[in-house]
């Protein structure tokens, strides 16, 4: 008989081995690992239930070695476009076609800010939109337009873009009138200082911008003139001469 003092612990689970799991007879790796798209009927979900599986909690994952080989997809952003879009009014016309008024419109000057000091206030900062030069002309009854010097309108608005000019020079007319923008020859110079003259609103910046304006058409069409001289001029006035001898 063995003595207390003979007892040895780490030998006590010498001999012993777990008992074998019972069989999952139908249970299948692969219905596990298809559960979230197949079905599993109710017998073989009750066999799961009691081996203590909880058939609702069973997902379909995915090993990490074939997320990681799989190429990511991302979906691109859908963008919304419509702020791009260009306004369309029905009262602005694409082409000339008779009985439309006619107005030409330019910028003279970007967007700016200044510092103003109403009476009695604190200094303020003021932010003003570019500025377009702009003049209106009655509807011609020609085939096609052919401006006059003299447009019946000019002014000088404050918009974001030329659309918006038109629209502003649009309030000038009568509700049913339509406009084409044209794109034709005018003397600038002398719009400007139409506007100069009688725009006694005008803030100094607008004043500067006018006046630049007028001074660059000026010398525009000096070099105009002066190149045609250069190259016509003397042709024509030998002409001349001979023609009278």
């Amino acid at each position: 008989m063995a003595s207390p003092d003979d007892f040895d612990p780490t030998h006590v689970l010498d001999g012993w081995s777990a008992p074998a799991p019972a069989p999952l007879e139908d249970l299948e790796l692969s219905a596990l690992l298809k559960a979230g798209s197949g079905s599993l009927d109710a017998a073989k979900k009750a066999r799961m239930k009691a081996r203590g599986f909880d058939v609702d909690d069973v997902q379909d994952v995915e090993p990490r070695q074939a997320r990681a080989a799989r190429p990511t997809r991302t979906e691109a952003p859908l963008l919304d476009l419509r702020f791009m879009r260009t306004p369309t009014d029905r009262r602005v016309l694409p082409k000339w076609q008779p009985l439309a008024w006619i107005a030409l419109a330019r910028r003279v000057r970007g967007a700016s800010a200044e510092l103003v000091q109403p009476p009695g206030r604190p200094v303020v900062v003021e932010n003003h939109a570019p500025q377009w030069l702009c003049a209106l002309w009655p509807p011609q009854r020609v085939d096609t337009p052919l401006l006059s010097r003299w447009p019946d309108l000019a002014m000088l608005v404050g918009a974001e873009t030329l659309f918006g000019a038109l629209h502003q020079v649009l309030a000038e007319l009568p509700p049913d009138a339509v406009l084409w923008p044209a794109q034709l020859d005018a003397d600038w110079a002398l719009l400007a200082e139409l506007v100069l003259h009688h725009d006694a609103s005008l803030r100094a910046a607008q004043v500067q911008a006018l006046r630049e304006l007028a001074e660059a058409e000026r010398r525009a069409a000096f070099a105009r003139i002066n190149d045609g001289y250069a190259r016509h001029g003397r042709l024509a006035l030998r002409r001349a001469r001979g023609a009278a001898r």
